[in-house]
């Protein structure tokens, strides 16, 4: 409360400085520096735009450790969550938030290029396609208000990444990092220089391995990684800039653990880091967690001037995803007949009626049965998007589309374990089972108009704009049923309405109001083991409102935002059965029956506070957040209550890993030219870890908390530049400086399970994993050197 209070303060005192002139131009750029890389306060506030907007420049990322996970970098935006298993990064324990969504929600692309959803098993997180040495700066709007953001997931705002430009001059860059949990990276970069007027380009190739620090002995991370963009420069403004992105990254994830299990051991995730023998035991074998995988993606930014006044921008993309997630299983499956596809026919219902099935279990010996389940997923995606823009007689008229399709595709195979006494080595000659082979296709297509114009001696800016989607998806498996799932969804027209109003020469009122539509998310029909009606499911959607205020100097900025987002529809994956009893780990492990259902929806309100002052030497940067997220609170006893309790979800509760009051302040010195220190605190309040809802009886128990916690950074930057040799930077990052010990974030992966557990016997009983576990002290030490 004291922290709130000081920031409301602070907040208060600078309304009553004196304004001066919020736009300005950029500075020249430094030599070797791009223009890219440049943000100015302006660009970073969002000065001019009709929304809240922030802005991350290249001198903001590369704070981290180089070759650091890019979204790392965002924790300094008000209204942005982001964990990540290790201090570097990480898969299956990647989280993202924003504003109380979650990245299903969250609209993510890479120079204006949607990247699709970042579902840790078959998805695209964007950290695949970049390598973070070549990002100039990332977008934030965390409102909804922009028109032609390519996302349906944009239902709370979105994310661009902008890759880099080439460099003017011929010339290359090579980093070199080591650390922590022996972290290795190499880094190299040419860039082409002006080969032709107005053409360049550059290629890189990276490559980094790091221990899982939670299991040195059996986990760890290896990424190779190239990037090839070229660009050609009209001389009318026109540009093509064409980028080809390949990621080859094979890694053991964390594991997730209750909040009992990290209290005894805080530095756990309870997977084994060493075999056994026992098959009973080595179902948490580190070594068997985790997989590799393959992402190309290829697209084309094309800018065309057709004169003064009219504009046209078209951008082509494709990409591919080849990969494969393993899970050790203490026990053996063998398909009757000896084809591990069969189908023998369907039942009334569509069901599939299939062989018998043997399993074969002997778990608490050494060297009993034991399978490796292997699931394999492929992507292809496809599409383009296209705007034209119009200026005439004041007004700035856009009129865009977006289409996309593609298909994805998830096998579940089990191969046995040749010796499991002695290693988790086996078989792919003798595929035994295919529990499923499930396949989808979605065509999205989105249509928009907008209208910006000015008024009141252009004090006032207004965008007038609506939105339209048309989804169509088209679903198979048919190990499990019958059915050829076809069907589409369409949104309403929406609006999306923005304005912003100069009050002074530094103020600035800005607001917007936006609907958006989302469908039905890809993994409903992946993630599920049941078929689904045309009637099953409403599509996401949601409602946003924000309002705030800019103070924007070049020296001294200041920003306050309130905001009001209503989900609805939301879609979850849960038991096909909630009744039956399960077993806990088999839920954890992916090994039961699932459908997909609405869980009702979210309702988030908050506040954000942003500011900055550079004093020359010292400049200092604070951002804080306060926001309520809760779900949807039907009458006790109705219908509707007892539906959200059958998806672990208690009415009206907070939702999860979602703080109330979190908190990011950076101080910078420059004591010496060339060196710069920067200490910084993060602060992530209590927050909910799970409803705990009891089986089959779905009783409300009650909210599960998990503590806050308070983490210090460090960074230390020398840059040496002396004429006839190259540009070097030395860097050190010490992350989680005093060692803190803390949950990190709630896995999405248990979100709408009962706790298994709960008995009236013994109602503090908690067995189902929920969390993962925060990286402990980790330093890295980089160097950069550009010729």
């Amino acid at each position: 409360m004291k922290t709130s209070i000081w920031l409301v303060s602070s907040a208060l005192c600078l309304v009553l400085a004196t304004p001066a002139i919020a736009r300005q131009a950029a500075p020249t750029p430094a030599a070797g520096q791009t223009l890219d890389e440049v943000v100015v306060t302006a660009e970073r506030f969002g000065s001019g735009l009709a929304r809240a907007t922030f802005t991350l420049g290249a001198e903001d990322i590369q704070e981290r450790p180089l070759g650091a996970d890019v979204t790392q970098a965002l924790v300094k935006v008000p209204g942005v969550q982001v964990s990540t298993g290790d201090a570097r990064g990480g898969s299956f324990s990647f989280e993202i938030y924003m504003r109380g969504l979650t990245d299903e929600q969250i609209g993510l692309t890479l120079d204006g290029i949607p990247t699709g959803d970042s579902r840790f098993n078959g998805g695209s997180p964007p950290q695949r396609f970049v390598e973070s040495s070549n990002i100039g700066k990332i977008t934030v709007s965390q409102s909804a208000g922009d028109i032609g953001a390519p996302s349906r997931f944009a239902l709370g705002g979105f994310i661009d990444f902008v890759t880099d430009a080439p460099r003017q001059d011929f010339g290359a860059t090579i980093e070199a990092g080591l650390g922590s949990f022996d972290f290795r990276r190499i880094y190299g970069r040419v860039d082409s220089g002006e080969i032709a007027p107005g053409l360049s380009g550059y290629l890189t190739y990276s490559r980094q391995e790091n221990d899982i620090w939670a299991g040195r002995d059996s986990r760890g991370s290896e990424r190779d990684h190239y990037e090839l963009k070229v660009v050609k420069d009209f001389d009318n403004g026109s540009f093509l800039k064409a980028r080809v992105s390949y990621n080859d990254q094979t890694d053991n994830d964390f594991n997730i653990v209750t909040k009992g299990e990290f209290e005894a051991a805080p530095r756990s995730d309870r997977a084994l880091d060493a075999l056994t023998g026992i098959p009973a035991k080595d179902i948490d074998f580190g070594g068997a967690l985790g997989g590799w995988r393959k992402d190309w993606l290829t697209y084309l930014n094309g800018h065309f001037k057709l004169n003064d006044t009219l504009s046209l921008d078209v951008n082509p993309y494709y990409q591919t995803l080849d990969g494969e997630s393993f899970r050790y299983q203490d026990r053996q499956r063998i398909l009757a007949g000896g084809d591990p596809r069969a189908v023998t026919g369907y039942n009334a219902n569509g069901g599939a009626i299939r062989p018998a099935l043997t399993t074969l279990r002997n778990s608490n010996v050494v060297g009993g049965p034991a399978d490796m389940r292997v699931t394999p997923r492929d992507r292809e995606r496809y599409g383009a998007t296209g705007e034209l823009k119009a200026l005439f007689g004041g007004h700035s008229v856009r009129v865009g589309g977006w289409w996309e399709g593609g298909e994805s595709s998830e096998n579940r195979n089990f191969y046995p374990i040749l010796n499991s006494a002695q290693s988790i080595a086996y078989d792919r000659s003798k595929l035994n089972y295919v529990e499923y082979a499930r396949t989808a296709s979605v065509e999205t297509t989105m249509l928009y108009a907008q209208d910006e114009f000015h008024a009141l001696d252009d004090k006032l800016k207004v965008d007038l704009g609506l939105t339209w989607y048309d989804v169509r998806y088209d679903a198979r498996s048919p190990l499990e049923y019958k059915a050829n799932v076809k069907f589409s969804q369409h949104s309403d027209v929406n609006p999306k309405l923005g304005a912003t109003y100069r009050l002074a020469p530094a103020w600035e009122l800005f607001g917007g109001y936006a609907k958006n539509f989302a469908g039905i998310p890809e993994d409903a029909f992946l993630g599920s083991t049941a078929v689904i009606n045309p009637g099953d499911l409403d599509p996401v959607e949601t409602e946003n409102l924000d309002l705030g205020l800019r103070y924007v100097k070049p020296n001294l900025a200041f920003s306050i935002q309130a905001y009001d987002v209503d989900l609805k529809n939301n879609v979850g994956i849960v038991p096909r059965d909630p009744t039956a009893a399960l077993d806990p780990d088999e839920v954890v492990r992916g090994n039961v029956a699932t459908k997909a259902v609405n869980i009702a929806g979210i309702k988030t309100k908050g506040v954000e506070l942003t500011g900055y002052y550079d004093f020359g030497r010292v400049d200092l940067y604070g951002s804080y957040s306060r926001q309520d997220a809760k779900h949807d609170d039907p009458a006790i006893g109705s219908a509707a209550r007892l539906a959200l309790a059958s998806v672990a979800v208690i009415g009206g509760a907070g939702v999860r890993d979602i703080p109330k009051n979190s908190l990011y302040a950076q101080i910078g010195l420059t004591p010496l030219d060339g060196l710069k220190l920067t200490a910084n605190v993060r602060y992530v309040g209590e927050r909910v870890g799970g409803h705990i809802v009891a089986p089959t009886t779905f009783q409300e128990i009650g909210v599960e908390m998990i503590d806050g916690y308070t983490l210090a950074g460090l960074t230390a930057t020398y840059d040496l530049k002396r004429a006839g040799v190259p540009d070097l930077r030395f860097q050190l990052n010490v992350d989680n400086l005093f060692d803190e010990k803390y949950i990190g974030s709630v896995s999405g992966s248990t979100a709408t399970q009962p706790e298994f557990g709960y008995t009236a016997a013994t109602p503090n009983a908690r067995t189902l994993d929920r969390y993962f576990v925060g990286a402990p002290r980790t330093w890295t030490l980089s160097v950069r050197a550009r010729f």
